[in-house]
């Protein structure tokens, strides 16, 4: 397995498969590459499918950086400098999308185009915004998550978990659900707070606005993490979007729905948007 030496010694591994255009796939929180792994098989028949492990997340240190959203961003940038990417779509899985809108200003001319799966602007909400965290997550709630994080971590991932899965999908592939539970119980309670820390503090909706990349904002149907309000924010506020509703799937479409997803993704990646042909808000 390839590894990415980044500017403060951390060691990032990464996937690299299939050859063509380039397709980088970023991952959620407490998550890995392998969470991508049937999606980047499916792309490696076409495209060239880079899936990194994010610093301080299973298998890959934290080094000396601080864990947050901008450090893991800078990772991205430095990742495509030192392979020199060009013409890149970029993935990003709930995290995984913060982490990509942070770095999509210093990508610059690399970054051709950029898929959301089921994130948020902003996970905490308040009297404006209600379109964070389900549940009406607010600011007094991040202090208790730290603490629930730190106190018991594998607790904690058996309940959030399968909060990830549509009802449907955790009744008839319980064995998914179960193999997401294990492999987020291997990272550190540590690092997982302090990203959770930074997750809390962002706010993208107005970055959103200068992201002229051609987006694809997806959003499962039943995601029991972030309303529907969520994506279509997105989606509404990006220059130019689209909103797609995948039907049966929760926070994981693609592993939930992993055919659907992909021929999305396939499609968008494959069609040649340019930002002027967009009039108006998002298409669903």
């Amino acid at each position: 397995m390839p590894a990415c030496v980044l500017p403060d010694g951390a060691s990032m591994a990464y996937a690299d498969e299939g050859a063509g255009a380039p397709i980088l796939l970023v991952h959620g929180w407490a998550a890995h590459r392998d969470f991508f792994r049937d999606l980047r098989q499916r792309l490696a028949r076409s495209h060239r499918v880079l899936t990194p492990t994010l610093r301080g997340h299973p298998g890959v240190g934290q080094g000396s950086a601080p864990l947050t959203i901008e450090t893991l961003a800078e990772d991205i940038v430095h990742f495509a400098d030192r392979l020199d990417l060009r013409g890149v779509a970029a993935l990003g899985w709930s995290m995984g999308a913060m982490a990509l809108w942070a770095a999509a200003p210093r990508l610059g001319a690399r970054l051709e185009r950029l898929i959301v799966e089921d994130m948020s602007p902003r996970l905490v909400n308040d009297t404006d915004w209600r379109c964070g965290l389900a549940g009406g997550y607010g600011a007094s709630d991040v202090a208790v998550t730290m603490n629930e994080i730190k106190a018991d971590w594998p607790a904690y991932v058996s309940r959030f978990a399968p909060r990830m899965f549509a009802a449907g999908v955790r009744a008839e592939r319980p064995e998914l659900v179960d193999w997401a539970a294990a492999e987020m119980s291997k990272a550190s309670s540590a690092s997982m707070a302090s990203l959770w820390a930074s997750m809390a503090a962002q706010d993208f909706r107005d970055a959103l606005t200068r992201i002229a990349q051609p987006m694809l904002v997806i959003h499962g149907a039943e995601s029991q993490i972030y309303p529907d309000g969520a994506t279509r924010f997105v989606a509404n506020a990006a220059p130019n979007a689209e909103h797609v509703v995948i039907s049966g799937a929760g926070h994981v479409p693609h592993l939930e729905a992993p055919e659907a997803f992909f021929h999305h993704v396939e499609d968008f990646v494959r069609t040649t948007r340019r930002p002027e042909l967009k009039s108006g808000g998002a298409i669903s």
